[in-house]
């Protein structure tokens, strides 16, 4: 799909809003999702970046656009190195740990972990579904358009952003705190800056996007007590250090030139 059509996806993002709409109310109606209790059943609005994009690429391209967006959920043939694959696993599970140890460090009071092994796979698929949902709005479609205006930095934290202030009424409707939500949506930015590099390092593979998306909540899902330790700030400084050295290391221009390169 050529950036230079839409350079300012700003119709993408108001689409993405409307249609997350129905969502919003049937949250706030206080349904809850069958499998995690947890969730609102506006958590099902994770379809509504996908179907934008797919909308407006139909509009643009036709069937066969549409048809060539779907197919890059399996583009893992434009990854160039295979060590990016377990760096879009491992990553945040590691961030997971550290931040339990962290609060261990600090003397923080917790429940010790549990882990529900038997049900990753079944984790595994749904964040995976969901992760597709989002992934082909944001890195198949959004991202090539910012882009085409701002550096990758710039453009990741566009999209992070909008990223962040679109999940905010489904907080609110768990019962998120402000300064919950305020420190976890920065970390939503990070984790945008994050996942830009392994997108952009890896031939712009969606797959890889995906992947990394669907780990974002798996590491606390497979916790009998479903992340009781999460605290949103440690989080965010250890996601911004994170993102903080792939832009250092990388470059803002494109994330995709190591300094140390040979």
């Amino acid at each position: 799909m050529s950036p230079a059509r839409h350079t300012v996806p700003w119709t993408f993002f108001l689409l993405v809003l409307l249609l997350s709409i129905p969502f919003y109310v049937l949250g706030a109606a206080g349904g809850r999702l069958p499998v995690l209790t947890a969730q609102p059943t506006s958590a099902l609005m994770a379809f509504m970046p996908m179907t934008a994009a797919l909308i407006l690429v139909y509009r643009e391209r036709g069937a066969d656009g549409a048809t060539n967006l779907l197919k890059r959920v399996l583009d893992f043939n434009r990854v160039r190195s295979v060590r990016w694959v377990p760096a879009a696993v491992c990553l945040l599970p590691a961030v997971a740990i550290l931040q339990y140890l962290a609060l261990r460090l600090i003397g923080t009071r917790l429940l010790a972990p549990q882990f529900a092994i038997g049900g990753i796979p079944a984790f595994l698929v749904m964040y995976f579904v969901g992760a597709i949902g989002e992934e082909l709005g944001w890195q198949g479609y959004a991202y090539p358009e910012l882009r085409a205006n701002h550096n990758a930095v710039i453009a990741a934290v566009l999209l992070g952003v909008f990223w962040a202030l679109w999940h905010v009424v489904p907080f609110v409707q768990m019962g998120r705190a402000a300064d919950w939500i305020f420190w976890h949506g920065l970390s939503i930015v990070a984790l945008r800056i994050i996942t830009v590099w392994l997108f952009v390092n890896t031939g712009q593979s969606v797959f890889i996007a995906v992947l990394f998306h669907t780990m974002i909540n798996l590491p606390w899902s497979v916790i009998a007590n479903y992340g009781s330790f999460y605290d949103p700030f440690i989080t965010f400084v250890i996601l911004t250090l994170a993102a903080g050295a792939i832009v250092a290391l990388w470059g803002p221009a494109t994330l995709a030139r190591f300094r140390y390169a040979r």
